[in-house]
């Protein structure tokens, strides 16, 4: 079998790409036949031939990104295709510097080499249709043909017709395009949003918006042109990607940026690039006291996760981030929508609208939420695991992007006030609304009973919901369907309890929330009861978990 099911996952394709380990399932046929059927998605959605597609190719640090990208690359300049490669030889990117890419050059397609969070022997490919990322149904369409050409190759049938010209493969240093961008929406705000706005209508090419941009920057007294001036940061890149993008973008703006892991390498050595597990954030901690920083930050090998850490020792999670930005958005754009995942705390609904702006819960997931910006007219959106998307940066999620944003937040509360803990003051009014669980995911032995758990409990409390009206109220979205999964609020305790199931995994996901301590046990309670109802469920897996059920024995 040269094509594994399990690769290709909700949005993306992710496998075991390292040749020494059992079940390596990223072979040089398996990136062949993928982007073979790529140029299939392309030429449909397009409506375009080969020899007309242009599409831009990145990888990242991993060992295995070399190889899976050159084969990819060659597969498509076999087709004829314009390939543009803005991760030459050593040289690594980061997605949203290929989704930069494709917005930049106007391109048909785009293709991350990168197993984004995940450890060191996984790689895969993130891939867009012109700059919008692939759905599930087009992940789905893609496997299709995928499972079709590998049937003809194992038969010696595969008729690959040759492009008539090769396609051409270029190299493009995109960084100081990038940088130029960011400098120029944390210099000039409301005029660079104006600017970068009729790029995506297609008004202007944003490399002219650019262009624009740096010209109106030149004239500006230095002292503009520095916003974070006074600002100490600890930057952590996990040996990740951003190591190489985002301190001298950040020094740059005038801030003073020590580097943590900033070197790219594929073994990691020193943890996974990942800010949403505490562990890794330890280096990061300890750092930000050793040099009496301001702020921590922290990406992921991919630089589309953002994670940061305060003075005072707080792990800061993405829907923290969104929070602490949402004062910020609301504040230049009044009335603003922004959406946000349903796995966020319902602080992030009450700061949105306190500050008037306009809430919009909606389903987890990049190319949902994406989706439901541009279907609303959102300004903004994030996800509880780090995620953070601005309309004005073409809806990507970018975590040099967001961290721009926060550090602008940062250093103008840091000039008012000319306090060391300033991050932790402006978390403190996102913190005392409510106590909450982390993100739990509930191991199940196969996805056949993950889907038969889940709609069995999803279905009892949408019936507790309708039994019990005075006790339990089910959120729904404006039609009156569930979000994702099921969410029922808990009325007595001021709460909600979530149960999702994984798109990509044999997983159960859940999270929790109420208004004190009390009210969350109660709730924790009552749904991991209901669960250990069900044998093919590991409530041992997680250790959050484990300690709720011997607070039920």
């Amino acid at each position: 079998m040269i094509i594994d099911k399990t690769t290709y996952r909700a949005n993306d394709i992710r496998g075991i790409a390292s040749e020494e380990y059992p079940n390596f399932q990223l072979s040089d046929d398996f990136c062949s036949l993928t982007a073979l059927a790529y140029v299939e998605l392309l030429r449909k959605h397009r409506r375009k031939d080969p020899q007309e597609l242009t599409v831009v190719i990145g990888k990242d640090v991993r060992n295995s990104s070399p190889r899976l990208k050159t084969v990819f690359a060659e597969a498509l300049v076999s087709r004829g295709i314009h390939v543009i490669d803005i991760a030459p030889a050593e040289k690594v990117s980061s997605t949203p510097l290929m989704y930069f890419a494709t917005w930049l050059f106007d391109a048909d397609g785009g293709v991350e080499v990168t197993g984004s969070h995940l450890d060191k022997e996984w790689n895969g490919f993130k891939l867009c249709i012109g700059s919008e990322s692939t759905t599930t149904n087009q992940i789905n369409e893609m496997f299709q043909t995928t499972k079709k050409l590998e049937d003809a190759f194992k038969t010696g049938s595969l008729h690959v017709p040759s492009a008539a010209v090769k396609g051409e493969l270029e190299e493009v240093d995109v960084l100081p395009d990038y940088r130029a961008m960011i400098a120029a929406n944390v210099i000039l705000r409301d005029r660079w949003e104006e600017l970068a706005l009729n790029a995506l209508s297609g008004k202007i090419l944003l490399r002219n918006a650019i262009s624009t941009a740096l010209h109106e920057i030149e004239k500006l007294p230095e002292s503009r042109t520095k916003p974070l001036t006074g600002l100490k940061i600890v930057y952590d890149a996990g040996n990740g990607t951003t190591g190489v993008i985002a301190p001298l973008i950040f020094r740059d703006l005038g801030a003073e940026v020590f580097e943590l892991y900033c070197e790219p390498n594929g073994n990691f050595p020193h943890h996974l690039p990942d800010p949403t597990i505490p562990g890794f954030l330890k280096d990061l901690h300890a750092e930000v006291q050793r040099k009496n920083a301001h702020i921590g930050l922290s990406s992921d090998c991919d630089g589309d996760r953002a994670g940061a850490v305060s003075p005072g020792g707080r792990n800061i999670i993405g829907e923290q981030i969104l929070a602490l930005l949402c004062k910020h958005i609301l504040k230049e754009r009044p009335h603003a929508k922004i959406v946000y995942d349903t796995k966020c705390s319902d602080a992030i609904r009450e700061i949105i609208t306190e500050n008037g702006g306009v809430p919009v819960e909606w389903k987890t997931g990049f190319s949902f939420i994406k989706t439901k910006m541009d279907a609303v007219g959102a300004v903004a959106g994030g996800e509880m695991s780090g995620h953070v998307y601005f309309a004005k940066n073409n809806r990507a999620d970018d975590a040099v992007f967001a961290f721009s944003e926060l550090l602008l937040l940062t250093a103008a509360e840091l000039h008012r006030k000319r306090k060391t803990d300033v991050v932790d003051e402006m978390l403190a009014d996102f913190l005392k609304r409510y106590v909450n669980t982390p993100e739990i995911r509930i191991p199940v032995v196969s996805d056949e009973e993950k889907e038969r758990v889940s709609d069995a409990v999803e279905n009892y409390y949408r019936a507790l919901a309708v039994k019990n009206r005075g006790k339990y109220k089910r959120r729904t979205d404006e039609a009156g369907n569930d979000i994702d999964g099921v969410k029922i609020e808990f009325v007595k305790e001021n709460g909600w309890a979530l149960v999702r199931r994984s798109n990509t995994s044999p997983v159960i996901i859940l999270r929790m929330e109420a208004r004190n301590e009390e009210g969350l046990r109660t709730i924790e309670e009552h749904v991991i009861k209901k669960f250990s109802e069900f044998d093919t469920v590991d409530l041992n897996a997680d250790e959050y978990v484990r300690e709720i059920v011997q607070r039920i024995k």
